[in-house]
């Protein structure tokens, strides 16, 4: 038959009802912007919204997204803005695909897939990007690979550059 209205779901013998919340025992419904909310979902991903994978770490402090790091040998923490003599490890995350250690303290630094990277100077398409100094990075050669530049910019200053990650 056509049930017009109904309060309740039967799932096995019991009835749940829906919930915009993650709610135990209730069934998820979308909320008034399409979201479902849940607090652990057991599946099978096979797309993701953002591109990077990422790794919670401790830092001294809140640094920019696209800040080139490297593990620190000294203090509290556990990373660093690179500098060229650095082995870098990652960059700080805009939005990872999927983060790990996401209960961790810390920030989220990529360490594969597209990043934008903080880099100064001139860059072109294809270019190689080396930490420079204080986790901004250059098209100048140094130890400190950290990506393969995925745009072009003629400007001098500072910018955000999307880049695959290459460390």
């Amino acid at each position: 038959g056509l049930a017009t209205q109904a309060i309740a779901l039967q799932v096995g013998s019991n009835y749940r009802t829906g919930d915009v919340n993650p709610t135990n025992n209730t069934v998820a419904v979308r909320d008034s912007s399409g979201n479902i909310s849940a607090n652990v979902f057991n599946g099978i991903s096979t797309s993701a919204r953002y591109a990077d994978l990422a790794e919670k770490y401790t830092t001294d402090q809140e640094h920019p997204i696209g800040t080139a790091m490297e593990i620190c040998t000294h203090g509290d923490h556990e990373a660093g803005p690179a500098k060229a003599s650095s082995m870098a490890i990652g960059v700080i995350s805009a939005e990872p695909a999927y983060l790990m250690n996401s209960e961790a303290e810390g920030q989220a630094i990529g360490l594969k897939g597209r990043v934008p990277v903080r880099v100064k100077g001139a860059v072109k398409k294809g270019e190689a990007v080396y930490a420079w100094e204080d986790g901004v990075c250059s098209t100048v050669q140094t130890t400190a690979l950290v990506g393969i530049a995925l745009e072009a910019s003629d400007d001098e200053s500072e910018k955000l550059i999307e880049c695959v990650l290459k460390v």
